[in-house]
């Protein structure tokens, strides 16, 4: 990697949402038994990990960053800069509105996630998922989910309908729905005009 100055093309090492000492790598392996090394990801500004059972079935793989998805993590467009993947918060215009969540390094936009919070009644509706094709398949969609998770963990939430996409399926049979994929918005949202919305379940990891 040449570091983060640079205008970013692809997500080069893999993603995974969390904190603290993996148990497992993203392919599976028990890391008490495979065994693990911990770097650090300059251009990421994140734990790095490589599976030293990966590493030695196939030189150079069993390598992944982990993402913090915490609010902590999350910043709005006035402190984002050059510097380290960022999970970029984008506020509702209106209350119980929809807003967004990017996952970005420095002009490069990886994915976006956009999602109804109402804090008054506790809902949650998540509108969509989005991330460019040649982005996907690397942990961008999983962080992103983990994010608007992490934004609203005692919120009740339920999801636009997935539709018949074999993508959109098999992307949530992976990952883990948030909640039902039938939308139960509060008067709130309903004033915002959450439901009925565009669903755009065409655009994965």
């Amino acid at each position: 990697m040449t570091g983060a100055n640079r205008q970013w093309h692809t997500l080069e090492v893999p993603l995974r949402p969390g904190t603290g000492t993996p148990a497992r790598c993203p392919w599976g392996h028990d890391l008490a038994v495979a065994g693990v090394r911990q770097g650090w990801s300059q251009d990421y500004r994140s734990p790095e990990w490589t599976c030293e059972a990966c590493h030695a079935l196939s030189a150079g793989s069993g390598v992944w960053a982990m993402i913090d998805p915490g609010p902590a993590r999350q910043v709005t467009e006035d402190h984002v800069d050059e510097y380290g993947l960022r999970l970029v918060l984008l506020r509702p215009p209106t209350a119980a509105g929809i807003g967004a969540i990017q996952l970005r390094m420095g002009h490069t936009t990886f994915g976006e996630i956009r999602f109804s919070l109402c804090g008054p009644d506790r809902r949650a509706v998540l509108v969509s998922v989005e991330v460019e094709e040649k982005h996907r398949r690397r942990g961008a969609g999983r962080i992103l989910v983990a994010a608007a998770r992490a934004r609203a963990t005692r919120y009740h939430w339920t999801m636009l309908p997935l539709g018949e996409d074999p993508v959109a399926v098999a992307f949530w049979a992976t990952v883990g729905a948030l909640g039902p994929h039938n939308p139960h918005p509060c008067t709130h949202q309903i004033d915002a005009q959450v439901v009925p919305a565009e669903s755009r379940w065409t655009q994965w990891w």
